[in-house]
């Protein structure tokens, strides 16, 4: 496979019968989704989208977001998903930084957009769902009206007579997913069919994905852990299921969905795990089929990690690490040691990818030569790699190299034997009293106490404008921990500069759209002063 739309081409001519999509007990073949993804490319064409062109896509997930993502792609063109909880100032701004042509929307957000102002480059529309398109907005003299079509008369029709998918290479852009940036403005990750099959086509080997498999489709389509979810079954001929929006952040729900939908496969943040283990149906979760449980984007605290090792003790544990520039770039299968009595830290995030080469540097830049315990600054190369950031300078070549190189502001450390040890973000390091503090070191030995099920340590400032380390945790069931007994447990096994200052109980912490810990959240001002 040489670009991400033969992917759907193969499993519709091999398997038309199959089930391609599983979304609220209705069911898509993989003759079913192809040819309405070719019907709505035929759409787009006949609007105006090219190959190159960029079409956003904001609405919750269904299926009718796979058909779009296909579509997409057999236009040549590349998709930009927008979170579909993100308000319209922010949406409106991703549109028009990468100049959407064409948006897949419904008509409530679509109203929303025209109050706020319809980017220049955007052109039409397609509106799902059976809402009417919302009047559309006066525009100046000379300017083209948005037009918008529904998605009844977008796909239920016809391709026309020799229709075939625009011709597109390996290293064309595939699709933009924006990522917060530093400065609070959202930056457009660029990356292209060749680093998307790099990670997909490894996944299918990997894992052993086969037609036969049930994958979970759990991440929202504009967080990267979807890449595997929507293309890892395409090329294995598997079946989707689809997580229903508001069921994401409800363990009994997730449960049941894996239990009733015969889920084989499952990827998320370990925040889902958790609330799974946590619902009082948890003997759905141990009685399921899944045979491969895979998780990323933060750090799976141990306590946790053991007790979904306890529910699935014969399903394989894969802890896999990536910021959305590189895709996955490092695994690591949980063995019985990671989860031995006395070890605090999290599973390692383990060896390079095939598709991946690694790096260490300091912290000003230099290389670190990568010897079992030399800690860095962890830096990728290799097919999975970014382009680049929208409308932004291409990232840095590797010193001697064409290859494209990506800081990814991570610290590891090099192990006996091979892998890395996540230490955490460069951004999150604190300084305290001159001393460089690792805030996940804090929040594994909080972890050791079972009154405790969830901590979080940030760096707030204090009166005389330093900072000042505050701890945030999430009780056990039924626990009611004393601050002074929280302090005096650090105290006995960290540094005293090491020990918090402040103990705030909650009965969960803020989450962002993808699942995480929103660790800003927990260090803003407000927070403190409420707790």
């Amino acid at each position: 496979m040489r670009t991400l739309n033969e992917l759907l081409t193969r499993a519709a001519a091999t398997r038309p019968t199959a089930e391609a999509v599983r979304h609220r007990g209705r069911s898509t073949d993989y003759a079913g989704l192809d040819r309405a993804a070719t019907a709505l490319a035929a759409t787009l064409r006949e609007q105006g989208v090219r190959p190159g062109d960029r079409v956003g896509l904001w609405f919750g997930k269904s299926t009718e977001t796979l058909v779009t993502l296909h579509a997409i792609l057999k236009c040549g063109a590349a998709y930009v998903p927008v979170d579909p909880a993100t308000p319209v100032a922010r949406a409106g701004y991703i549109l028009g930084d990468c100049a959407v042509r064409c948006l897949v929307t419904d008509a409530p957000r679509l109203a929303l957009l025209q109050k706020h102002g319809v980017p220049a480059a955007l052109r039409t529309a397609v509106l799902v769902g059976d809402e009417p398109a919302p009047p559309a907005p006066p525009v100046p003299p000379g300017v083209p009206a948005l037009r918008s079509t529904s998605w009844a008369r977008a796909v239920d029709r016809p391709a026309p007579d020799g229709f075939t998918p625009a011709a597109v290479g390996p290293d064309d852009l595939a699709y933009i997913l924006y990522t917060s940036g530093s400065t609070g403005t959202p930056k457009g990750v660029m990356l292209s069919h060749r680093n998307a099959l790099a990670f997909v086509g490894w996944t299918v080997t990997e894992f052993g994905l086969t037609a036969e498999d049930r994958l979970s489709s759990h991440a929202p389509v504009h967080f990267d852990l979807s890449v595997f979810d929507v293309f890892a079954a395409a090329s294995a001929g598997a079946c989707l299921v689809l997580v229903p929006e508001h069921q994401r952040a409800l363990g009994p729900a997730l449960n049941r969905l894996v239990a009733e939908e015969g889920v084989t496969v499952w990827y998320s943040v370990p925040g889902a795990l958790i609330r799974m283990l946590d619902a009082k149906n948890r003997s759905l979760l141990e009685s399921s089929r899944l045979r491969t449980v895979l998780f990323a984007g933060e750090p799976f605290a141990l306590a946790h990690l053991r007790r979904l090792r306890a529910a699935l003790p014969g399903a394989a544990l894969h802890n896999l690490y990536g910021p959305t520039e590189t895709n996955v770039c490092t695994h690591h299968r949980v063995t019985d040691a990671d989860l031995a009595p006395g070890r605090t830290a999290p599973p390692p995030i383990g060896r390079p990818c095939p598709y991946a080469d690694t790096r260490l540097l300091d912290r000003d830049g230099r290389p670190v030569p990568d010897v079992p315990g030399a800690e860095g600054e962890l830096c990728v190369t290799g097919d999975s790699v970014m382009l680049g950031y929208w409308g932004r300078t291409p990232p840095a070549e590797a010193p001697g190299t064409a290859a494209r190189i990506h800081r990814t502001g991570d610290l590891v450390r090099s192990l006996e034997g091979g892998g890395y040890r996540y230490l955490g973000r460069r951004d999150h390091m604190i300084k305290i009293r001159g001393y460089r503090v690792e805030p996940e070191e804090i929040e594994a030995v909080l972890m050791r106490l079972p009154d405790v099920h969830e901590a979080v340590c940030v760096a707030v400032p204090d009166a005389d404008g330093d900072q000042e380390l505050h701890a945030h945790v999430v009780p056990a069931d039924g626990a009611a921990p004393d601050p002074a007994e929280l302090r005096a447990h650090c105290g006995a096994a960290l540094p005293r500069y090491m020990v918090p200052a402040a103990f705030h109980l909650a009965g969960s912490f803020p989450r962002t759209s993808t699942g995480k810990i929103d660790r800003r959240a927990l260090a803003a001002p407000s927070l403190q002063e409420a707790a």
